[in-house]
């Protein structure tokens, strides 16, 4: 609407300024007329020389009546003016008159002829047959003049007519062009009065809306919460005025938030975010020089002055977790929710008080991997924690690409012949400084820092490759990553590997976990489709643990399901364990599933396993994962052929003496 009030202004002013040249144009030609009837009269020249010529007869007529020498001389001055008359009428605007006519022109010319010739007569103007001779010439003479200036008024009249319509018409333009330059001069006032007002709303907006992005730089979107940028304003004015008393910091995580985004949808987390925002607000606001803030997802920071230092931080932590497990009543229905805090307080003699926050986070990540739902105060032990994850996330693309993580296999047995059925490739680091490290540790930091994805690569190449130097009923079982089986490119990347190393699809289990699988079911059950074309098993592994497991059976024909090893370990000491493998077992009988079961490691849970109908079995009593040389001389009882040799099919037994 501006643009087109805008562009209204600027034809008005386009329309003022052509009105204004119309109007200047105007005035000339206002001038030029009025210099038109201003210049010398042509009827009135005409009239002088008639009145003249008629003078000069009346006294040539009164000096023939009287003999006055009086009259005579009159007689001879008026002649000398109507020749003076004559001479202007051969000149100037009357002369233009007279030429332009060629008869007019002729006449003229004949009459000052004739008028010269009666300047001898008029000197003997005392003679009578000289004056009776002026007489009649001066008939002829003034017949000429009368006829001379007639035209010459008819011509005046005629022009005067001409200049009044033409003064009429202008003056009627000039009204117009005057209304006109009225009209657009108030519509432009119009137009500049709608256009300050529109700018000053404009103008209004404008700092509204500034206002607005200054709030939401400093503060989260969804919960109204001082962000990042705002909690660390906070925190230094803390750090500066903290000669009054302690800072602490707590960290806080929401336990189980995914779960709930997952089973009752993005806006419920929303609800329940906004809500536990709100709560912390009131409680925060409680403190003194207490403030809370949201870094993102479900993380959120408090920074407050604590007096009594580290008891002080942790009693206010303890009732901050306390208040945020109380149930959230959302509008998809009730939900109760735990949250980890993680505590780091200042005190005069710490170094550097800026370091508070990533000890705060430091002792979350210790609460959380140790008991969630829980207190943890900062211990500077926990630093050296941080300093040794570092340094395992600089050093996995190179572990990788130097094959110091590599597969080691632990023997999947079947239970009633004792024959290795397949081994399951688990990677293993030995680290060259920090020695071995175990994959509980290692492989949470490469899915936090996306090196995941090169990590099961690495290995699902290798096993593939070693698989090829054992027999060939004996499968090699591979986990997938959630990062990896939501890559476009997994099928191809399995594909090439099968073809590059030799091995047959068949001889292939890929192993995934009802988590990875619920991070975006339909396109991980549309891959694990498109895997499963390829000739690759595909197995359920850790069975039973998850949400909603049964409902998983029906979205894909899987070809194992690996009961999880919490169930074995109580079967000695809880029937229903024993009790739901049984049950397990027999659902997938029906459905021809195959069943594997983890975590075996004594006889008695061996011979309570096969009495339930269970098959093959996975433990520290068949062996613990192993290097390939390892499997081979003590599983196999004999070396593996070597990959360019010809290759022996070779009976895998157990040993009498198992590897835990």
């Amino acid at each position: 609407m501006i643009t087109l009030v805008r562009r209204l202004a600027i034809v008005s002013v386009l329309g003022l300024a052509a009105a204004a040249v119309a109007y200047s144009h105007l005035i000339v030609s206002h001038q030029s007329t009025v210099e038109q009837a201003n210049r010398y009269d042509l009827a009135w020249t005409g009239f002088n020389g008639r009145l003249e010529v008629t003078s000069l007869r009346e006294r040539v007529a009164r000096f023939s009546a009287t003999g006055d020498a009086a009259a005579g001389d009159e007689a001879k001055l008026y002649f000398q003016i109507v020749v003076g008359r004559l001479n202007t009428w051969g000149s100037g605007e009357f002369g233009k008159f007279i030429g332009s006519s060629p008869l007019r022109e002729a006449r003229f010319e004949g009459l000052v002829r004739d008028l010269t010739l009666l300047e001898p007569l008029v000197d003997q103007i005392h003679d009578d047959e000289a004056r009776d001779q002026l007489m009649r010439d001066l008939v002829a003479i003034s017949t000429a003049m009368d006829r001379i200036g007639g035209e010459a008024y008819s011509a005046s009249l005629n022009e005067a007519h001409a200049l009044r319509s033409a003064l009429r018409q202008k003056l009627e333009v000039e009204t117009w062009i005057t209304g006109t330059l009225l009209s657009l001069g108030t519509l432009l006032v119009v137009f500049l009065l709608i256009q300050n007002r529109w700018l000053s709303r404009a103008h209004a907006n404008v700092a509204e809306s500034a206002a607005s992005h200054a709030f939401l730089a400093r503060h989260d979107s969804l919960t109204s919460l001082p962000n990042r940028l705002a909690f660390h304003d906070a925190f230094v004015l803390e750090i500066e005025r903290r000669a009054a008393g302690s800072v602490a910091v707590l960290a806080i995580d929401l336990d189980g938030f995914k779960a709930i985004n997952d089973t009752l949808g993005h806006s419920a987390g929303d609800a329940l975010l906004v809500a536990v925002g709100d709560r912390l607000t009131r409680m925060v606001g409680q403190w003194r020089d207490a403030s809370a803030a949201r870094f993102g997802g479900d993380e959120f920071v408090v920074v407050l002055r604590v007096e009594d230092g580290v008891s002080e931080a942790v009693d206010k932590a303890e009732n901050l977790r306390r208040a945020l497990a109380e149930p959230y009543r959302l509008p998809d229905g009730t939900v109760v929710i735990q949250a980890t805090i993680g505590v780091a307080v200042a005190t005069p003699a710490m170094p550097d008080p800026l370091q508070l926050p990533d000890n705060a986070d430091l002792a979350l990540s210790h609460a959380k991997a140790r008991c969630k739902g829980t207190v943890q105060v900062f211990d500077v032990t926990m630093r050296a924690d941080l300093t040794r994850r570092r340094r395992i996330e600089a050093d996995i693309i190179t572990a990788i690409a130097l094959g110091e993580i590599a597969p080691q296999y632990q023997p999947q047995v079947d239970m009633e012949t004792g024959r290795i059925a397949g081994v399951e490739a688990l990677a293993r680091w030995t680290h060259p400084i920090l020695g071995r490290i175990g994959p509980d540790e290692f492989v949470p930091i490469a899915e936090s820092s996306g090196k995941v994805v090169e990590l099961g690569r690495a290995i699902l190449e290798r096993a593939c490759a070693e698989a090829t130097l054992m027999p060939d009923g004996v499968k090699v079982s591979v986990n997938l990553s959630v990062a990896q089986l939501v890559r476009d490119d997994l099928v191809d990347t399995v594909r090439e590997i099968l073809g590059r190393t030799g091995l047959a699809p068949s001889r292939l289990k890929l192993e995934v976990t009802e988590s990875i699988v619920m991070s975006d079911t339909d396109r991980c059950i549309a891959t694990l489709h498109k895997l499963k074309q390829l000739g690759v098993a595909i197995a359920l592994d850790d069975f039973g643990t998850g949400y909603s497991a049964l409902s998983y059976l029906r979205l894909f024909d899987w070809d194992e399901l690996k009961v999880d090893r919490s169930f074995v370990r109580s079967i000695g000491s809880d029937p229903h364990s024993l009790s739901i493998i049984q049950a397990v077992v027999g659902l997938a009988s029906q459905l021809g599933i195959k069943v594997t079961v983890e975590g075996v490691e004594t006889e008695e849970q061996r011979n309570l396993l096969r009495h339930v109908g269970c098959r093959i079995g996975q433990g520290y009593l068949f062996g613990a994962a192993m290097p390939l040389t390892a499997l081979s001389a003590r599983l196999l009882g004999t070396a593996l052929p070597a990959p360019a040799g010809r290759r022996t099919h070779l009976r895998l037994v157990e040993t009498s003496s198992p590897q835990n």
